[in-house]
């Protein structure tokens, strides 16, 4: 009968695969010391000073000689020798020596890629650092803490011949086990980032690199060493997105002579510089002058985001909206990064870790908008500009400020010079020292009193000036020396501009968002394309307009507040006129996304709005991920000024991508409450059912399942407070869901419930059903019988659980799959046959669960996150069938859909993966 022993991890013995009897924990102690001998005889000192820690009893060696002959009725004869007691049996010791010798010899001859293999079988014998659940004080033996020493130098070992032989792919499982096990060893991590990334696994590279760098800080206090950091470098190399964000710095730029000597002074290692100052006393221009003068010294790029700190809206760019567009800027897609602040500003971090990146930060309102900006290593500088004075960052963050105050008389004349000519200057200067009076020297005056002059050069700065003086004393410009508002400099040019322009001007003032697309210019203006653009070039010649990136327009802060105070005529038209813009655009991308929904009609555009028609589901949502922050704003904008169809609407909209094709549910739940209640408001009781459904759903997918069950409860409680029993049963049904449909089987009490509240469902729905004609009918027939196939999921389960006959649970769940393809609802189809899957798989028949979930594969619809899900499961299923090149297939095909993907529906779906074997 053979025996095999373990000491590779905890001690184990076995005879012909069954657990043997290794007796109490101090003769447990004793076998694993002779095991780790690998067949040599050990001393019955070394024995007596593992056991008592170098203070045995006085009958320490009858003791030792009591344990060996017990262990002898387990392990078979145990010699003694002059040198000590000896134990010759098959472990997984002397295997992996043997396997370790055979890689040498191999590497030795050249077979590195042989030699690869070796290592690969040898070292995969060890399931955890050796002898674990022995006593602590008896591991801390260097018996087993050098065998551990010895494991993590042959790890070592054998990921350099891997990454030399360029199958990094076969270590990286190894590696990837053992890494928890000597989680201070640099050089072992080192290598698993390398030996990840060679397996085409970037993104574990990574994520075990932040997981490394927040173990070191956390636990030690200590960033990582060189070798960590150069296997990440490394790592990332290829894959380094270098940004450039910097808008185009001011061409006109003078003075602020000591202020960029300033800044050049305090440019350190990591530092943060604050440049505060009034509004529109030229904080961003010294910001961008500076930084792109500094660029040179931060070879990895520049990050810039306007912060909005202080826009006419009052409603600053959040943290995780900037933390979104940076981590796009570095090359992590929208949809692929976490929801929370605190996972945004982790992730920013680690993809910032050992680059030398500037990041500018403007015009932002106050500390906490500031902080998860921050990078967390040396190499990257932060420059914020603020009108506010950012006293915490000082403080707990050393950061360094810079006050910017106006310009002194001679800089106002030079930048006048810099701009006009200085002949032109320089002929009329009682008239230049007039503008540079009544400006104040406030550099955003200047500018746009420059500007004027220069848009006709018969307009001589004496005219410049009679205005002035004319316009002395009059709404805020008089004030220029005390409040600094420039109103009525914004006025000169604003009626410079011709009708159509000014028009345009006027309702762009209502858009909500922080800059605008061409197509909702367009829309805005109710004009051509062509006769749009060229109201935005005069627009952005008088600069009250900007673009700063083509195709999209953005202004100053004070200049969107101007436009707004004179946009008085018709506000809520100029609002809706944008908002249908968003809103049918938003529409026509969500009926490409979920063909499947009810659709909803969000009635006739204004004249003039020509929304965007997306051609196919990638473009669809393309234009959303541009437009996901103006989209938020609209819905905002919408709910301020009372417009609550447009809220509910512009919700509906966006959770066709949200929901239905990104699986975003974190994120729509704010909208949805919103949306919720403007609908409470108004009393439409639709609308309150359709949301308290997004929300249970939205509740469910995140794990809140308590709170998803309250939410279908009032969507039924709707129903019924307006007699509709296909609201009522949506919410029966949600309740239902919450109940069976998780990760976890369900418990036969949640099943027997579940099925109660199908049973109820087409006691309700039957009239309906009855009084259509077959196949697709109506849409409250067709929507009653999809949901009567839905009551099938939950009868199913409770003919499993009362009879056990798998066989019989399928033929339940057919019957609603056949509902399903009458009415042509092949989403639902492949969720049937999903379910079908699982009940198999829950009833031990992995080959018929495979076959099911191929057929719901086959069906698939364009829903990644689906498909996901059943590769995980079929993944899984053929592991448990030992078919591991179709497992292998399988959660390769996941992975690459999950590459890049960190919020919480993707952590799920990887949960379910099977490990790769060893």
């Amino acid at each position: 009968m053979p025996v095999w022993f373990e000491v590779l991890g905890p001690i184990r013995g076995l005879r012909d695969g069954v657990e043997l009897p290794l007796g109490s924990p101090q003769q447990r102690v004793l076998l694993a010391v002779l095991l780790t001998a690998a067949g040599e005889p050990v001393a019955a000192g070394v024995i007596s000073d593992v056991l008592w820690s170098g203070d045995p009893p006085q009958a320490a060696a009858a003791t030792v000689q009591q344990y060996v002959s017990r262990l002898r009725r387990v392990a078979g004869p145990i010699g003694r020798t002059a040198a000590g007691y000896r134990l010759d049996v098959d472990s997984d010791l002397r295997r992996y020596r043997t396997f370790l010798g055979q890689a040498r010899d191999l590497a030795a001859a050249g077979r590195t890629a042989a030699a690869v293999d070796a290592y690969a079988a040898g070292l995969g014998l060890w399931t955890a650092p050796a002898g674990t659940g022995l006593p602590a004080e008896a591991r801390a033996h260097p018996v087993f803490a050098d065998l551990d020493r010895e494991h993590a130098a042959v790890l070592a070992e054998a990921a350099d011949a891997a990454l030399d032989a360029g199958r990094g792919a076969v270590l990286a499982p190894v590696l990837e086990c053992a890494a928890g096990w000597h989680p201070y060893d640099e050089g072992l991590q080192a290598r698993l980032l390398r030996t990840l990334a060679a397996a085409g696994r970037t993104t574990d590279a990574l994520d075990h690199f932040r997981a490394a760098r927040e173990r070191l800080v956390g636990e030690l206090g200590i960033e990582p060493g060189p070798l960590l950091r150069d296997a990440h470098r490394a790592v990332t190399a290829p894959a380094v997105v270098r940004p450039a964000q910097l808008p185009t710095p001011p061409v006109t730029f003078t003075g602020r002579t000591a202020e960029l000597a300033r800044l050049d002074a305090i440019a350190g290692p990591r530092p943060l510089v604050l440049v505060g100052g009034l509004g529109g006393v030229g904080k961003t221009s010294l910001a961008l002058h500076w930084a792109h003068r500094a660029a040179p010294r931060y070879p990895d790029g520049q990050l810039y985001v306007d912060l909005r700190g202080f826009a006419p809206s009052g409603v600053p760019l959040s943290p995780v909206e900037a933390l979104h567009g940076f981590l796009e800027a570095l090359g992590v897609p929208r949809s692929n990064q976490p929801a929370t602040l605190d996972g945004l500003s982790a992730l920013y971090r680690s993809v910032l870790a050992g680059r030398k990146i500037l990041v500018v930060l403007d015009n932002a309102r106050d500390d906490e908008q500031v902080r998860p900006l921050l990078p967390g290593t040396a190499g990257c500088a932060v420059l914020v500009t603020s009108r506010s004075y950012l006293g915490g960052l000082s403080v707990d963050e050393d950061a360094r400020s810079v006050g910017l105050d106006v310009f002194r008389d001679s800089d106002a004349l030079g930048y006048l010079r810099s701009r006009l000519g200085a002949a032109r200057v320089d002929a009329e200067p009682w008239a230049a020292a007039e503008i540079v009076r009544v400006c104040g020297g406030l550099p955003l005056a200047l500018a746009i009193c420059a500007a004027w002059a220069e848009r006709s050069p018969a307009y001589t700065l004496a005219t410049v000036a009679a205005e002035l003086r004319r316009r002395d004393g009059l709404d805020a410009f008089a004030a220029v020396n005390v409040g600094r508002d420039v109103r009525t400099v914004f006025s000169w040019s604003y009626r410079r501009l011709g009708a159509d322009a000014a028009e345009l001007f006027r309702r762009l003032g209502r858009h909500p968002g922080p800059d605008v697309p061409l197509a909702t210019a367009i829309s805005a203006a109710g004009r051509t394309s062509s006769e749009t653009l060229g109201l935005l070039a005069e627009l952005t010649d008088a600069q009250l307009l900007s673009e700063p990136r083509p195709g999209r327009y953005a202004a100053h802060d004070l200049v969107r507040a101007y436009a707004l105070e004179i946009a008085a005529d018709d506000r809520e038209g100029d609002l809706v006129r944008i908002l249908d813009h968003y809103l049918h655009s938003v529409i026509a991308g969500a009926r490409l996304t979920n063909p499947y929904r009810r659709q909803r009609d969000p009635g006739t555009p204004a004249a003039g709005v020509v929304p965007f028609t997306p051609v196919d589901v990638p473009d669809a949502v393309a234009w959303f991920d541009a437009e996901r922050e103006n989209l938020s704003a609209a819905l905002d904008a919408a709910d301020r000024a009372g417009l609550d169809e447009y809220v509910w609407l512009l919700c509906w909209g966006m959770n066709g991508f949200l929901l239905d094709h990104l699986g975003r549910w974190d994120e729509a739940i704010p909208f949805a409450r919103t949306a919720l209640a403007a609908a409470r408001r108004r009393g439409d009781v639709w609308w309150r059912g359709y949301l308290h459904n997004v929300l249970g759903n939205c509740y469910h997918r995140a794990g809140d399942h308590e709170q998803a069950h309250r939410e279908w409860s009032l969507a039924a409680a709707v129903g019924r407070e307006s007699g509709d029993p296909i609201r009522i049963a949506i919410g029966l049904g949600g309740m239902a869901s919450v109940l069976t449909e998780r990760d976890e089987w369900p418990d036969g009490d949640s099943i027997e419930r579940a099925a109660g509240y199908a049973d109820e469902m087409r006691a309700l729905l039957a009239d309906i059903d009855r009084a259509g004609p077959p196949g697709r009918a109506d849409g409250r027939t067709t929507h009653a019988r999809d949901l009567i196939g839905f009551t099938y999921r939950q009868t199913a389960l409770r003919v499993l659980h009362r009879t056990g006959d798998v066989e019989a649970a399928v033929a339940e769940r057919a019957a609603g799959i056949a509902v399903h393809e009458s009415i042509e609802n092949w989403l639902q189809v492949q969720n049937g046959w999903q379910q079908i899957g699982r009940m198999r798989e829950h009833a031990g028949d992995p080959d018929g669960a495979v076959e099911a979930y191929e057929k719901a594969l086959s069906l698939g619809r364009n829903d990644e996150w689906i498909t996901v899900e059943l590769l995980a499961r079929l993944a899984g299923c053929h592991a448990r069938l030992g078919h591991e090149g179709a497992a292998a297939h399988c959660r390769a095909g996941a992975l690459e859909r999950l590459d890049g993907v960190y919020h919480p529906s993707a952590d799920r779906l990887r949960a379910l993966l099977p490990p790769p074997r060893p």
